[in-house]
């Protein structure tokens, strides 16, 4: 606001924050992972969000490309990167990313079909359960192919020995495939509801 040609006050207009951002950025860190904010806003505003938000690193008056840089810059820090958006300008972000995640309900068609996970609501409390849910499952999935890999070695270090029969030969190949698929329908009894992971 001016009056002659002299600045009498400045109007600022920000976004308001989620009520729920706060314990979702706390439960995130509870999980090993460090949030980054990166931004097309100005300083002041990223700065201001991050504090309230308590988060250390934030990138701000970034361009559609400067994002992705940024992405590709966290990458070779922290190895997998995770990018969570809902605009036009976060697309190539997104692609960059180890994983993009987009705002499906919110996102822009270009930000959903750049990412490779589209939440379909604007519920942020997802965040932290699809988290748990990856680690969970990547833990399963390990844990799978070590045990069907350890059991059939086993199996053919008897063979070799001539201390294997037709039985175990059969039990190391679809017995282990059973308990395989067995062991990874525990995922089923994983929490469903978002709001239990706050």
């Amino acid at each position: 606001m001016s009056e002659n040609a002299t600045i009498k006050g400045i109007i600022a207009i920000t976004d308001k924050m989620r009520d729920e951002a706060k314990s979702i950025i706390e439960n995130i860190k509870k999980l090993g992972i460090k949030p980054v904010i990166l931004t097309g806003d100005t300083n002041a505003s990223a700065k201001y969000i991050a504090s309230a938000l308590s988060i250390e690193e934030t990138k701000a008056s970034l361009l559609p490309q400067d994002k992705a840089e940024e992405i590709e810059r966290l990458k070779q820090k922290y190895r997998s990167v995770a990018m969570l958006g809902d605009g036009v300008n976060d697309a190539p972000a997104l692609a960059s990313a180890s994983v993009g995640i987009s705002m499906g309900s919110v996102g822009s068609d270009v930000a959903i079909e750049n990412s490779d996970i589209a939440l379909m609501n604007d519920n942020l409390r997802t965040l932290p359960y699809l988290l748990k849910l990856g680690k969970k499952s990547s833990a399963i999935i390990k844990f799978n192919i070590i045990a069907a890999i350890l059991i059939k070695f086993i199996v053919l270090i008897l063979a070799t020995f001539g201390l294997s029969n037709l039985t175990l030969a059969i039990f190391a190949d679809v017995g282990v495939t059973i308990f395989v698929i067995i062991n990874g329908l525990r995922l089923f009894s994983f929490k469903t509801n978002p709001e239990s992971f706050l």
